[in-house]
């Protein structure tokens, strides 16, 4: 059976941290539509604009063509996926759900890339939610589950955590299986929750090498947006 392990945080460090699924969970990637149009600057649109049509089109990092192609030069041709399914379950997903477990989501957006040479996912999710608050509690909802099926996973899966500072609240994810291996960075910033998946497994706490960077330039992003507020 797997196994729950938190690696404590440097000195200074106080922030608990407990995250992330089985990999060998699919990322859920459903493409939804009527997606509103940006402002040149890439500010968000309204909370009102929010509520009615989603995540502005473009906000997320993945959306990038430019940012896509760099993926694919590094290893091969990949599939892409979108959702703004707003029911799909977080990507950090330790026991399994098929619905969400969170509640009071205003928009959502999901974005996965698949190697289509080897089995591997890239994959990039935002979630907004009514306020701070619901966003803390979705969090918080995050940990309890992963206390209660990190250590009985049927897949086997090993977890560990570090607390990043990163955004309002952030931690970064190895999970580890003989056959199968994921990074990640999990992060909130004001009422929106950004995760960031990657499909290695890695021995040091670098923050680049868990998604670490992109979580930080979206929580810059969402900051400024009323996204973030």
């Amino acid at each position: 059976m797997g196994a729950l392990r938190e690696i404590p945080p440097r000195s200074g460090r106080t922030r608990a941290a407990v995250l992330l699924p089985a990999a060998a969970v699919a990322f859920v990637v459903l493409i939804g539509s009527g997606v509103p149009a940006r402002a040149a600057d890439g500010a968000a649109a309204p909370a009102a604009e929010v509520m009615r049509s989603g995540v502005p089109k473009g906000f997320l990092l993945y959306e990038s063509k430019t940012t896509r192609k760099k993926f694919e030069k590094k290893i091969g041709r990949m599939s892409w996926k979108f959702s703004d399914r707003r029911s799909a379950p977080l990507l950090i997903n330790p026991c399994g759900v098929e619905k969400r477990a969170d509640k009071d989501r205003q928009a959502a957006r999901t974005i996965t890339g698949r190697s289509v040479m080897w089995d591997g996912d890239y994959a990039e999710q935002l979630i907004v939610y009514q306020d701070e608050m619901a966003a803390s509690t979705a969090i918080k909802s995050l940990r309890s589950e992963l206390r209660r099926c990190g250590k009985r996973n049927r897949d086997s899966f090993t977890f560990t955590t570090r607390p990043a500072h990163i955004g309002d609240e952030a931690f970064l994810v190895n999970v580890f299986q003989v056959a199968s291996a994921m990074t990640g960075t999990v992060m909130r910033q004001g009422r929106s929750l950004a995760v960031y998946a990657l499909p290695y497994y890695r021995k040091n706490w670098r923050e680049s090498d868990y998604g670490g960077s992109q979580a930080r330039i979206m929580a810059r992003k969402l900051s400024a947006s009323s996204l973030g507020r």
